[in-house]
């Protein structure tokens, strides 16, 4: 603290001799709006969009490893929830830690550290030979993970103005959403293959190849970080301005053209709530002194000032609007592929029939009821189960014949041997995710030309309540067409809604804890993800609509919660 009031005094004694010399403090917004906006900006979102883009392959890779995993390693369904479980739990555990340290020691170096050592951790756990490896090391990713796909809003808003930074941030969530796009794609090229390296004790195949090839986004990602500097608001936030003025006057050439001695800013002024003496450490002092426990305290300082007032309010609002996005998100977003493919089966049997999402789930339901007497069919796939009984005994009334249909499944799967070696890839879902995909592109970049266009509520209401109504549409579908129809629209405007969001979440709070408010903010989502799984697979079964319309509920509660949204950036209420 001694050292912050040092700081801001030698600032203020440095822009008053400026001032006797001609030159006047300029708001940093503004300052920042004098580098113009061109070939830095453009290239700071795709490094930050690399980045962002490593963070969704992490979080999407599970649904494409385990499957091969699981005859690799022999896991068993309980196993593979396991794996799921420890990602989503290494990213809910480090998100106060990683905002705190943002805060304190500056958002790009914990970007840049935090995908390196994720590019080493996942060549690391490409090489698993074990469940308990596996799940350890998914928990160091997410871990890890966790950093970059929450810090890279706070440290790109930081070089815009208001005006540049929803839109930007909008765009940066494209590449979430090609993550997703490619990952299959690349999954459906390298899995297949029967690529294989095999010594007593130790195989490497095409799954662990495919894990370790993630390894490069997240290297680049490190790499190319460190090309750029930290962020003049941080460096300004901390005392630093003659490093933020010499970062504004980079971006200046790097924008213009012209040499950094044009630039006109020669003096910053802090506006608004970044006045506010929020507590923050500094490097030099905690390297001089070489005490963790002076880190520890920030850390606690930092996370205790989001929940006092007058951030409160907003720490709130934020936490919640993102839990409702997330549960709705991560919930049922996980489950419309399924969902696709289960009518895919369905009508492969049934052409000239209709049947509902319940509908299908009351099937599944018999199935699982079936495989209680017999657990010698429980690894079969819904269409294994329904084609291996010769459609001549329809599903609805599988439980009245199962002792005649299953020993006939269970014939089937004696002379077929192991399900594993059936597997196939279904082009058709595969081109049905890209269409999903496209969608979601699409609503990235509408967002990303609206921001600034329309009111800070307007999008974060709008996509919440379409979400909702989506979700309360499924209960009503009756075939594949309509699924993928439902599903476009409602990935895209929870998937934007997301980004949105959390644009708004970087633009009301302080610079000095804006990193610990994205981070905490972002945690509330990812416990909102992992409720939604969890009700879901408890209700599911119990009654299909309730999981449903509990999801929809959710969702427009959160398009509700939009209309408190402060209309005013914290930045600029002075």
């Amino acid at each position: 603290m001694v050292f912050d009031q040092q700081m801001d005094q030698q600032g203020e004694q440095s822009n008053d001799n400026l001032e006797k010399l001609g030159y006047f403090r300029v708001k940093l917004d503004q300052a920042i709006s004098m580098t113009g906006y061109g070939r830095f900006h453009y290239c700071l979102v795709l490094a930050c969009g690399l980045c962002f883009l490593s963070a969704g392959f992490q979080n999407a890779l599970n649904a494409y490893i385990l499957p091969s995993a699981r005859c690799d390693l022999e896991l068993s369904s309980g196993q593979m929830g396991a794996v799921n479980v420890s990602f989503i739990c290494g990213s809910i555990l480090s998100a106060f830690l990683w905002g705190a340290l943002a805060d304190c020691v500056g958002r790009k170096n914990v970007i840049a550290t935090t995908l390196a050592a994720d590019a080493i951790i996942t060549l690391i756990c490409s090489l698993s030979q074990t469940f308990s490896l596996l799940a350890v090391f998914r928990f160091l990713n997410g871990f890890l993970s966790g950093a970059p796909a929450s810090l890279i809003f706070a440290y790109l808003g930081e070089f815009h103005t208001h005006q540049n930074s929803n839109k930007n941030i909008c765009y940066v969530g494209f590449f979430w959403t090609l993550a997703w796009m490619l990952l299959p794609g690349l999954a459906w090229l390298v899995i297949p293959q029967s690529w294989s390296y095999q010594v007593p004790g130790f195989t490497y195949n095409s799954w662990r190849i495919f894990v370790a090839m993630l390894a490069v986004p997240s290297t680049l990602g490190a790499l190319i970080l460190l090309c750029f500097p930290e962020s003049p608001k941080y460096l300004l936030a901390v005392g630093k301005h003659q490093e933020a003025l010499l970062v504004l006057s980079k971006m200046y050439t790097a924008n213009t053209g012209n040499p950094p001695c044009e630039y006109s800013v020669k003096s910053l002024e802090i506006q608004g709530a970044d006045n506010v003496n929020f507590p923050i450490a500094d490097n030099n002092q905690m390297m001089h002194k070489k005490s963790i426990l002076i880190l520890w305290k920030t850390m606690w300082a930092q996370t205790s000032a989001i929940f006092l007032p007058p951030v409160l309010y907003n720490t709130a609002l934020c936490s919640l609007l993102l839990f409702a996005n997330m549960f709705g998100y991560y919930g049922l977003g996980l489950w419309l592929p399924e969902i696709f493919n289960r009518f895919e089966d369905y009508y492969k049997l049934h052409p000239s029939e209709t049947v509902s999402v319940c509908e299908l789930q009351q099937i599944s339901s018999n199935i699982n009821e079936t495989i209680k007497y017999f657990p010698e069919i429980q690894n079969l796939t819904f269409e294994n189960f329904d084609i291996k009984m010769n459609s001549s005994i329809a599903i609805q009334s599988s439980l009245t014949s199962k002792e005649t249909s299953n020993q006939t499944v269970i014939s089937t799967v004696a002379t077929d041997g192991a399900i594993c070696d059936g597997d196939e890839v279904n082009t058709r879902v595969f081109f049905n995710t890209l269409i999903i995909g496209a969608a979601c592109l699409v609503g990235n970049i509408l967002s990303g030309l609206l921001a600034g266009r329309v009111g800070v509520r307007v999008m974060p209401v709008c996509t919440m309540l379409l979400a909702g109504s989506c979700v309360f549409a499924i209960y009503f579908l009756r075939s594949s067409t309509q699924n993928l129809i439902v599903s476009c629209l409602f990935l895209s405007s929870i998937g934007t809604g997301n980004f949105v969001i959390t644009s708004v979440v970087v633009d009301l709070f302080p610079t000095k804890i804006r990193a610990m408010a994205v981070c905490t903010s972002i945690l509330a989502g990812r416990v909102g993800a992992m409720t939604s799984n969890i009700v879901f697979g408890e209700l599911i079964d119990v009654d299909c609509s309730v999981p449903i319309f509990l999801m929809g509920t959710v969702c427009i509660v959160g398009g509700i919660l939009g209309f408190f949204i402060p209309t005013k950036s914290v930045n600029k209420v002075s």
